[in-house]
């Protein structure tokens, strides 16, 4: 999971505490108003924030899926949002870990796919409350060959993780880790809140 520069381990909790910083500390790589925006923390870690305006809910919606060479079928709009900013995200050289909270978890598995694909995985993926946004196993496969670490949380009964889920075989590449309590006993967006998250991971 990486270390502090003290030495202690760096937890999930830290992680997500960091995926909660993207959402308030201006973006390192981006426009603050589109869909896709990242932050670059000490140590390389790169972080991306979840839906907080117009293009991000408009990148949400447009789940139809499209074929990506080498990566397969994707979710469009987390793709092209993500397109929108992956020269610069490209050019960066050692990223360890890459990591977001909702549409900003899918920002963070197709940058890291693509860093796969550019011979400097990183080692490892750190999404919580990831919406799907594979729609056959490439991506997974992918991951695996590569040997990066997927950490896919779901806080709950949050709904987000189980959604898109028609038209295609909408996927995960790696297996949903379950934390915290459900606010109720249905999927739920209540769930989903980054705060929520954080306080299911002990401190």
């Amino acid at each position: 999971m990486g270390t502090h520069p003290g030495g202690s381990e760096v937890t999930p909790r830290d992680y997500a505490v960091l995926a909660q910083q993207a959402y308030t500390t201006a973006p390192s790589i981006g426009n603050p108003d589109s869909a896709a925006r990242a932050v670059i923390f000490s140590g390389g870690a790169v972080g991306f924030p979840g839906t907080n305006n117009l293009a991000c809910w408009l990148a949400d919606l447009d789940a139809e899926a499209i074929d990506v060479p080498d990566m397969g079928r994707l979710h469009t709009g987390f793709w092209r949002a993500f397109q929108e900013i992956a020269g610069p995200l490209l050019a960066l050289e050692g990223v360890p870990v890459t990591l977001g909270h909702s549409e900003g978890a899918a920002l963070a598995l197709l940058y890291a796919a693509q860093l796969c694909l550019a011979g400097k995985p990183p080692a490892a993926v750190y999404a919580f409350e990831p919406p799907r946004v594979s729609a056959d196993g490439t991506l997974a496969a992918l991951f695996k060959l590569h040997g990066v670490a997927l950490y896919l949380y779901r806080n709950g009964e949050d709904v987000v993780p189980l959604v898109p889920r028609i038209t295609e075989d909408w996927q995960h590449p790696g297996e949903l880790m379950a934390i915290g309590k459900a606010s109720v006993p249905i999927p739920n967006v209540e769930d989903h809140f980054i705060d929520r998250v954080i306080a299911a991971f002990p401190v």
